[in-house]
């Protein structure tokens, strides 16, 4: 047994698809980076329940809240330790209201976020349409590697 255990800030991101398949991404207002919608768990809520409100926050958008599909964890450059859950979600209503955390938002074709996003929420928006179009929801249990 180790004592080197990570503490980790935890995160929930929503990988959120619109009747057309394509992905809402949105661009940070610190960095100009884009990202899938979400933020960071408060001790005091479940995941899904912080993923709602996050992307309510975020974007103005309800949503439904489906399954895991990716979690990954990692040190940043910080050294602050980071944990992130990435869930499958479909828009249930709303036009966007992006907050002042973001400067603008799209919904994108799954393969263009290849070109805006960081590995793991390409790798699970690959997985949630994946998923989606095989009518199935299973955990991705496989992604818990540090990057």
């Amino acid at each position: 047994m180790t004592d080197d255990l990570l503490r980790a800030t935890v995160s929930v991101r929503g990988v959120i698809h619109n009747a057309d398949g394509h992905i809402l991404v949105v661009q940070r207002s610190t960095d100009q980076d884009w990202e899938l919608p979400g933020g960071r768990l408060s001790r005091d809520e479940s995941p899904r329940q912080g993923l709602r409100r996050e992307i309510h926050e975020e974007t103005g958008l309800d949503v439904e809240v489906a399954e895991i599909v990716k979690a990954n964890s990692w040190v940043n450059t910080a050294d602050e330790g980071r944990f992130a859950v990435h869930y499958d979600c479909g828009q249930t209503d709303g036009s966007i209201e992006l907050s002042d955390e973001h400067v603008d938002s799209k919904w994108v074709r799954p393969e263009k976020t290849e070109q805006l996003l960081c590995e793991p929420q390409i790798a699970a928006v690959h997985i949630a349409m994946t998923e989606s179009a095989a009518g199935s929801r299973a955990i991705d249990r496989s992604s818990l590697a540090s990057n």
